[in-house]
């Protein structure tokens, strides 16, 4: 019995050294199997992959055409019979109105009445303006004139040019004699560039204006400027 129970002992003592090796083991296993670090956790907001940010086209800024009115800062514009005008006093909303130049040359206006604008560039007919309201009705006021709608402004052209005819000047569109050529075409090879002609017509008379277009290609010459209602004419060269 004693031996037995001696034997009984030792092999409790036995499995209680082997106990802890077979727990490192075990443990060694463990560790293996599991990742080197356990990664961070990423809130689910940042995991989620993003979404293309939408943005806007850029933007087309596009100019504004010529069809609104003229006013008064483009003061250099003569006005012409059939320009429709707008007169704006400030705090005067009652006399404001729209005019249209008569083939006299005349507009009729509030309390002025009758007033003579054709020849005129627009900062002179609204100092004109400003003196009769000023002297008779008005005390310092403050005038706008406008042109809210241009008359047809057309002039001709003929004679030794690629494409001869009538062309419109836009707005207030200024060209000279050399600008309204290169409109139609340019010359032809046997146009007379020394001898172009201009009918226009003046205070109810038609005169003739002779220019050398060479020459003012050349610089040698001024610039002429076409008015409404010219008539060019390019002459056929003699050789």
């Amino acid at each position: 019995m004693r031996a037995y129970s001696y034997a009984r002992h030792a092999f409790g003592l036995l499995v209680l050294l082997a106990l802890p090796a077979t727990v490192w083991a075990q443990e060694e296993s463990a560790a293996g199997d599991a990742p080197a670090a356990a990664a961070t956790p990423v809130p689910a907001a940042l995991a989620a992959p993003m979404a293309p940010v939408a943005t806007a086209p850029a933007a087309v800024v596009r100019s504004s055409g010529g069809g609104g009115a003229l006013s008064s800062g483009e003061s250099d514009y003569v006005l012409v019979i059939g320009d429709v005008v707008e007169l704006n006093i400030f705090r005067e909303p009652d006399l404001t109105t729209q005019a249209t130049i008569a083939r006299d040359g005349t507009v009729q206006l509030p309390l002025v009445r009758e007033v003579k604008l054709a020849g005129l560039t627009i900062r002179d007919a609204r100092e004109l303006l400003r003196g009769l309201y000023d002297k008779q009705f008005l005390v310092d006021p403050q005038v706008f004139l406008n042109v809210v709608k241009f008359a047809e402004r057309k002039f001709t052209i003929m004679g030794q040019v690629a494409r001869p005819g009538s062309y419109e000047l836009q707005g207030g569109e200024r060209i000279d004699l050399l600008e309204a050529i290169g409109l139609a075409g340019g010359f032809t090879r046997i146009a007379d560039r020394g001898r172009v002609i201009i009918q226009r017509k003046e205070a109810g008379e038609v005169k003739a204006l002779k220019a050398n277009a060479k020459r003012m290609a050349d610089g040698k010459a001024d610039p002429l400027e076409v008015q409404p209602g010219d008539v060019i004419t390019v002459k056929e060269s003699w050789f």
